[in-house]
């Protein structure tokens, strides 16, 4: 479709976003989701970017602490059943949110994957 486009006259821009886009749209965006998804599960990589500052911030700029960060460092340390259980409830919410952002990557993927023709033009 590609090259129909382009002995039709289409532009390179025209080309790519009516022949081009179109057809990879559910792979970008599962690619999308997937990453995020995967950036969840990170840990120590993340830990050591974000600047591991057990604190609760105003500013989205300011060192913070992510939920995998908290089970890898605070786990050792976890004596009492209530730490040890905040830390396995943290685990769960982490699971959620990870089962939750893969299930709505495979539901924006099955819908993109229709194709343009379901697709309206405003």
């Amino acid at each position: 479709q590609r090259e129909a486009a382009l002995a039709l006259g289409a532009t390179g821009w025209e080309t790519t976003r009516t022949a081009v886009l179109p057809y990879a749209r559910s792979g970008i965006v599962g690619a999308i989701f997937l990453a995020l998804a995967r950036a969840l599960g990170e840990t120590m990589a993340v830990t050591m970017v974000i600047g591991n500052v057990p604190q609760i911030r105003a500013s989205l700029f300011a060192p913070a602490y992510t939920i995998p960060a908290v089970i890898a460092n605070e786990f050792a340390e976890a004596t009492g059943d209530l730490y040890l259980a905040a830390l396995v409830y943290a685990g769960l919410v982490l699971f959620v949110v990870t089962v939750a952002m893969n299930a709505l990557a495979r539901l924006l993927v099955r819908r993109v994957a229709r194709g343009p023709a379901l697709i309206r033009e405003q």
